[in-house]
């Protein structure tokens, strides 16, 4: 089921002049790529037995849904804000091409986990590339074979209010393993403190990963 949605009264909006700056650029999206630790958590998760992808995938959905302004969307040239936003996932076929996989956030991470998992699975049976209506998802998408520094993305002109996030390779930095993660957002309704809000929920629940994923 679609998560409900409130529209935003533009008048009282606080980013008003904001969003009326970048509404109609050309390309109105901006990005961020940082190194989190995922020392802690990837041990955590290996030990409970659970997929790192989906895991990891659980704490950025947390993280999004916690800032109202990731949760925020154009849609046909109004604004609104969605209760809730659920992961669209980019799943590996096996011959290298890749399938979209629309998920469902859950604060419960076990049921999040299994859901994810099985919706995985399904995909790599029958591939799912529909454009069907995504305004109260965000974007996930995993680059395992590259620890990029920067990252873009394509963005389709009706979903441009639609946070994109990547994960990148895993590399080793003096004793602590490191994940590159990058999140495109829309710079008429989220600016670099809304990102730095993410990133600090991130690396809270990343060093703290038996507070979250029970």
């Amino acid at each position: 089921m679609i998560p409900l949605k409130k529209k935003i009264d533009l008048p009282d909006y606080p980013r008003k002049g904001l969003f009326m700056a970048f509404k109609d650029r050309q390309m109105p999206c901006f990005g961020v790529t940082a190194n989190l630790d995922i020392t802690r958590f990837r041990q955590f998760v290996e030990e409970a037995g659970c997929r790192f992808y989906i895991s990891v995938t659980y704490l950025i959905a947390r993280a999004v849904n916690q800032i109202p302004e990731l949760r925020h969307r154009l849609i046909d040239g109004e604004l609104y804000e969605f209760e809730r936003v659920d992961p669209s996932h980019t799943v590996l076929m096996p011959d290298n091409t890749f399938s979209f996989c629309d998920s469902v956030y859950m604060e419960d991470f076990r049921d999040y986990h299994d859901d994810l998992a099985r919706r995985i699975e399904a995909i790599k049976k029958a591939p799912d590339l529909e454009n069907r209506e995504k305004d109260h998802m965000i974007f996930i998408t995993n680059v395992p074979w590259i620890s990029f520094t920067s990252i873009t993305h394509p963005v389709e002109a009706k979903y441009t209010s639609i946070p994109t996030i990547a994960i990148g390779k895993f590399f080793e930095d003096n004793g602590r393993v490191l994940m590159p993660l990058s999140i495109q957002a829309h710079h008429g309704l989220a600016d670099g403190y809304h990102l730095g809000l993410f990133y600090e929920g991130m690396e809270r629940m990343l060093n703290n990963p038996e507070d979250f994923c029970n």
